[in-house]
């Protein structure tokens, strides 16, 4: 892997993580275009960038729970976690190939519905965040294991359609993110021991990999928060349905993606 290659990864890994559309349906789609090459170390070390990105951002509220580990709202992430991990590993263990990009184009077509429903469909009466809505945002997060579904979008929409306020739906969604990412690291890091994998990539396009992962994730951290307050999600929507049908359509026509 080259240094532009494992810069262009890092930035689609920062940017994608955090805005609704897909980090590991670009990641992939990258890699099917001729960007970089599987690797499980990269990925750990681009995940690792974006875990510390999320945690400078979200920094006073994991600190709230640092204070407070036995709060109604660490009740609602583990909750939320709970049917993630059960579907990650249904994915995993059950439909492997499903998880190499099999349903690329559908899945970011389904980002984009999910986005179009929180923006058009939402409860027109507001609610606080609740246990069954933690739970259902859950196993919307688990299903956005499969590449181009968006986690963000994802849980975002779950939550706005039960009426969650979206600012609040938004810090919500961040915040799970620390364990998912955290999860996928450890897996990714168990996956490299049991196969004694050695280091596969340079330490130039390690470091620019994680640096572009870091400071573009803070960046869209920032401005996915400012964005939700006052703008629609629909452009993410009409990209993501948009990138969907592209990617269904170009190996018709002879394209490999």
């Amino acid at each position: 892997m080259t240094w532009w290659e494992a810069l262009i990864l890092g930035v689609a890994q920062g940017a994608s993580e955090f805005l609704p559309i897909s980090s590991s349906g670009h990641l992939l789609l990258l890699e099917k275009l001729g960007v970089g090459s599987q690797s499980l170390t990269f990925n750990i070390a681009v995940h690792v960038g974006t875990l510390v990105a999320v945690l400078i951002a979200t920094r006073k509220r994991v600190w709230e729970l640092m204070k407070r580990p036995f709060c109604k709202l660490t009740g609602n992430i583990l909750l939320a976690t709970i049917p993630t991990v059960i579907l990650a590993a249904v994915f995993k263990f059950a439909f492997p190939s499903l998880l190499e990009g099999r349903l690329l184009g559908f899945g970011f077509v389904l980002t984009a519905c999910l986005l179009y429903a929180g923006e058009r469909l939402k409860m027109t009466k507001s609610t606080l965040l609740t246990p069954k809505i933690s739970v259902l945002t859950g196993v919307l997060q688990g299903i956005a294991v499969l590449p181009g579904v968006s986690r963000s979008g994802a849980t975002m929409s779950a939550m706005t359609l039960c009426g969650v306020d979206r600012s609040e739906a938004a810090d919500f969604s961040f915040l799970l993110s620390v364990p998912v990412i955290v999860g996928s690291a450890l897996l990714e890091g168990v996956q490299i021991a049991q196969g004694g994998a050695a280091m596969d990539v340079g330490w130039l396009p390690m470091l620019v990999g994680v640096a572009a992962a870091f400071f573009t994730g803070l960046a869209a951290i920032t401005l996915f928060l400012k964005l939700v307050k006052k703008h629609s999600l629909l452009p993410f929507a009409a990209y993501t349905l948009l990138l969907g049908i592209v990617v269904t359509v170009l190996p018709l026509f002879g394209v490999k993606i």
